[in-house]
């Protein structure tokens, strides 16, 4: 952890009213970024977050600093979603019918209208959720393998296999979607 870092987090312990401001305004924004992807529902995610920032002012003495304040934070954010939704799926909320027309071939004379039934949303809500989970804070957090392996308490070898397989499924279920048939890959009977 930097020295500036420390030095706020010492702040934060001794329970300094500017500091908590200061780690609220820091780090706010992309803690909502964070909640409103797994919630897709703007009020279930200020709500979220405002647990976050309160089990997080509750438990800052407990922070040792063995990774940076982001990540504790979005660790806490985290578990509270896991633990408030343990019975819905994660992608529930999201608009089914979502047009991917982004995955539309570009070759001329292949498949150049909309897509129809399900859209990219819909088919990474079949991807269990150890690979949902690696896919938002790969693709749309920009965490990095070693910081995501400290989120989630994984090893780094664990965290590139399961993004690896994530990839694999959702180009696979894709495939499948847009009636291209089987993936080309062979199909592997040991899946993670």
């Amino acid at each position: 952890m930097i020295e500036e870092e420390a030095r706020f987090c010492r702040l934060l312990k001794e329970g300094q009213p500017a500091a908590m401001e200061k780690m609220v305004e820091s780090y706010g924004d992309r803690l909502l970024r964070g909640a409103f992807f797994l919630c897709r529902n703007e009020p279930e995610a200020q709500d979220l977050v405002h647990d976050t920032f309160y089990q997080a002012f509750r438990s800052v003495k407990n922070f040792n600093g063995n990774s940076s304040l982001y990540t504790w934070l979005y660790r806490i954010l985290r578990n509270l979603y896991l633990n408030q939704n343990r019975r819905k799926k994660i992608f529930s909320a999201l608009i089914s019918g979502h047009q991917a027309s982004w995955l539309r071939p570009g070759a001329e004379g292949q498949n150049s209208g909309d897509i129809s039934g399900p859209g990219l949303m819909d088919v990474m809500s079949d991807l269990p959720l150890k690979h949902r989970e690696i896919l938002l804070l790969r693709y749309v957090e920009g965490l990095k393998i070693q910081e995501i392996g400290e989120i989630l308490g994984l090893s780094y070898g664990t965290v590139k296999s399961r993004l690896y397989h994530a990839i694999r499924k959702l180009k696979k279920k894709l495939l499948r979607t847009l009636n291209f048939g089987r993936c080309p890959e062979k199909e592997n009977a040991h899946e993670m």
